[in-house]
């Protein structure tokens, strides 16, 4: 997946759960592979919680 982010772009890799599963998707992680921009080189990784209905809030911890 790639996030785009004001300053460049973000790639990470790893298992998003819960799509064909009745019921909010489960938090997962995925680690920080790359980016561009501000984020050339960034190493780190994206959580991700269920906080609502349809709703998630993306945690991004980067590390250079």
């Amino acid at each position: 997946m790639t996030y785009t982010l004001p300053g460049g772009q973000l790639s990470v890799q790893g298992m998003i759960f819960g799509h064909l599963n009745a019921g909010p998707p489960p938090s997962f992680d995925n680690g920080i592979t790359g980016g561009t921009g501000e984020f050339d080189r960034a190493r780190g990784s994206v959580h991700a919680d269920t906080i609502g209905t349809g709703v998630r809030r993306f945690t991004i911890d980067l590390y250079r």
